[in-house]
């Protein structure tokens, strides 16, 4: 196709331009894949026009899928491809100038198809697809044939023990009564595994994770938790059931490193239920999901000006400092590596939820602690519990990210079974031992997973490091606070019934001591009311006598509480009998000392 030509008022007829059409501005190598979808979305990264418009489709909750190649000069991308175009682009070599290909899909079980191409063209095991086309909106507690809910029996047996014992029981007692009246029964079809939806699995179990090895690419699983506050859910069941976790949202990617150059992310929808219609929470939320993947989408852009943006959020995935040849030959090698590391370390999401100071976990807890100084309670206790209960999710969760990063760092070699079982050429001279017949490869291509280079696996070797000193400590930190925040509570408690019962103690020593105070006065009006001949009182005679007895009684009470220890019924430091011994023993040591 030719383009159009166009005069200008200041040339002749000879000096005519031809402007390209669309077509002729992409490179060769997009023309002769020839698809019409991917000319009219390949938009150039580039081009500072495009960036707008770019951002727009990577935050936008309606964008489906992109894909981005970029190289040393050139970077392109397009959104929105349908599966004919993406089997096109994967079937077609790239030339060595793109030397690094970026897909991402969101909201994979409505791609099941473009799912199946890249899984044939990189030779995905069939569990690893079947778990990639997994539909999220199965509910969680389906209805068995026995009429029972499907939920899961961890959280059942968690939050309902002895119920779930009991159903366990009454299971065991019709088994026992079914196996006595058995009989072999005709077999019609194979009885079928439970459905086990893997989405299912990820939301019960935050800490699972998923690591797959082929001979051409190597596959990352694992959940993500973003710092992200929704609506919580109207039912008491889901209340109940998400209170031992952390607050945020947990989404499941996956994440794939292939041999030919190609990274491909893979993420869960967070929102399966809505029906695409989004509220304004929900878009926010979206746009938190997605803020390192932009920041990557936009750090691959030279037209992006960089020097506006916080130096930690540069990438060095295609920018450089400098130019130099060791650096320049390097870099088709490190870049697909390094977008796969910035990819798996999303540190704006680590940072805001566990790692920065007074996060939300020690803020509570630092709450808590001055709560409970104004006034302990026992639910200070079933808060603490919940708060550990969450902590020692993210510990595995970080724990998990730990285990994938050994994982990724750990060297494929080829065993002693492999290379007895396979034609595999290990030298020249055994290459000639070899039937001619039999098919034969070379020893690098039979080892599973794909070669991380140096870039970024001292990067992976950092983030390890990370996670240890950063997330894994400061939970650690936390759940020894809470630690001594519930041995606290337990001991303020303890300290505020010791001072009801010394109030209450003081209140009998006053009553018993009233008692007694006004007992011997009590005697001396009987005495004194007593007819008794030849014996007269006049009213004097029982005012001094009142007195007189009132007065020793009290100084009797006196000498009594301070020899005692109680005096005026409030425990002192020390009775007066310990005083004295006490000074008895330092006269004598003073005197021993003199002489």
């Amino acid at each position: 196709m030719r383009g159009l030509v166009e005069r200008r008022p200041s040339m002749s007829t000879s000096e005519l331009v031809e402007v390209p059409t669309a077509d002729e501005a992409l490179p060769e190598y997009y023309r002769d894949i020839g698809c019409p979808q991917l000319s009219h979305a390949l938009k150039d990264l580039d081009d500072k026009s495009n960036l707008r418009e770019i951002e727009h489709a990577v935050t936008s909750p309606y964008s489906r899928n992109f894909f981005v190649d970029f190289g040393d000069d050139d970077a392109w991308c397009a959104f929105d491809l349908d599966v004919d175009t993406i089997s096109s682009i994967l079937e077609k070599p790239r030339p060595s100038s793109l030397y690094t290909r970026w897909i991402n899909i969101w909201y994979p079980f409505e791609h099941q198809t473009t799912l199946e191409a890249i899984g044939r063209r990189y030779d995905l095991s069939p569990r690893l697809l079947g778990t990639m086309c997994s539909d999220p909106r199965n509910p969680k507690g389906t209805t068995t044939a026995n009429g029972s809910k499907g939920s899961s029996s961890f959280f059942a047996a968690a939050h309902q023990p002895i119920k779930y014992l009991r159903h366990l029981q009454a299971q065991a007692i019709e088994l026992e009564e079914g196996w006595k009246g058995w009989s072999v029964p005709d077999v019609e079809e194979p009885a079928m595994l439970p459905d086990m939806n893997h989405y299912q699995i990820a939301d019960e179990v935050w800490h699972y994770t998923s690591v797959d090895w082929g001979r051409k690419y190597v596959c990352l699983g694992y959940n993500s938790v973003y710092n992200v506050r929704l609506k919580p859910s109207e039912d008491v069941d889901e209340q109940l059931r998400y209170q031992d976790l952390p607050e945020g949202k947990r989404i499941w990617n996956w994440l794939l490193l292939c041999d030919d150059r190609t990274v491909i992310s893979i993420t869960e929808d967070p929102f399966p239920f809505n029906g695409r219609h989004f509220t304004g929470e929900e878009r926010s939320a979206i746009l938190f999901l997605r803020r390192n993947l932009l920041n990557i989408f936009l750090q691959i852009s030279k037209a992006s000006d960089t020097t506006k943006k916080s130096p930690l959020a540069t990438l060095p995935i295609r920018k450089s400092v400098g130019n130099s040849h060791e650096e320049t030959l390097h870099r088709p090698s490190d870049a697909p590596g390094l977008l796969f590391y910035f990819l798996f370390d999303d540190w704006y999401s680590h940072y805001s939820l566990v790692i920065r100071r007074e996060h939300r976990y020690q803020a509570e807890l630092n709450k808590m602690r001055h709560d409970m100084l104004l006034k302990a309670e026992l639910k200070h206790i079933d808060r603490l519990h919940h708060i550990g209960r969450q902590l020692a999710v993210l510990k595995r969760l970080y724990q998990s990210y730990e285990s994938i990063v050994d994982h990724v760092l750990e060297k494929q070699t080829a065993t002693m079974a492999s290379l007895a079982n396979s034609h595999i050429v290990m030298t020249t001279e055994e290459s000639g031992q070899v039937a001619a017949s039999q098919p034969q490869v070379a020893e690098e291509d039979s080892l599973l997973g794909v070669s991380i280079s140096s870039a970024a696996r001292v990067r992976f070797v950092r983030l390890k490091h990370r996670i240890r000193l950063y997330a894994l400590s400061e939970i650690q930190d936390c759940l020894d606070q809470k630690e001594a925040l519930v041995f606290m509570n337990f001991n303020l408690i303890a300290i505020k019934e010791s001072y009801a019962v010394e109030r209450l103690t003081r209140i009998t020593l006053l009553l018993g001591k009233v008692t007694i105070l006004f007992m011997p006065v009590s005697l001396m009006s009987a005495y004194f009311g007593a007819q008794l001949s030849d014996v007269n009182y006049t009213v004097l005679n029982y005012w001094i006598s009142f007195g007189v007895i009132f007065f020793l009684s009290v100084l009797a009470l006196i000498i009594f509480g301070a020899v005692s220890g109680t005096m005026d019924g409030k425990m002192i430091t020390r009775p007066v009998s310990r005083v004295l011994i006490d000074m008895t023993k330092r006269a004598w040591q003073a005197k021993k000392k003199n002489n």
